[in-house]
């Protein structure tokens, strides 16, 4: 019974190690180094043109990390005219 509950013990941990593994990966398997991103309220009227957030943005979209909000756009435009 002990090497039973090792065995399970054992495959619960690899499990575990393969999840973290793979949820780390980035296309290529390589993970991304992404930049850091600045909070901001959405809500305020000038926020998303602010030139530091602009930059931490691009950033952002240069390392893979995060979709070009231009690009965003025209998905789910193609999405909605889908049909």
């Amino acid at each position: 019974m002990t090497g039973r509950r090792s065995l399970i013990l054992l495959s619960l941990a690899v499990g575990a190690l393969a999840a973290f593994a793979a949820a780390g990966c980035g296309e290529n398997g390589r993970t991304p180094t992404c930049p850091a991103l600045s909070l901001y309220d959405v809500n305020a009227p000038d926020a998303a043109t602010d030139p530091k957030i602009v930059a931490e943005r691009e950033r952002a979209v240069d390392a893979g990390c995060m979709t070009d909000l231009d690009d965003a756009a025209v998905v789910a435009d193609d999405a909605a005219t889908t049909p």
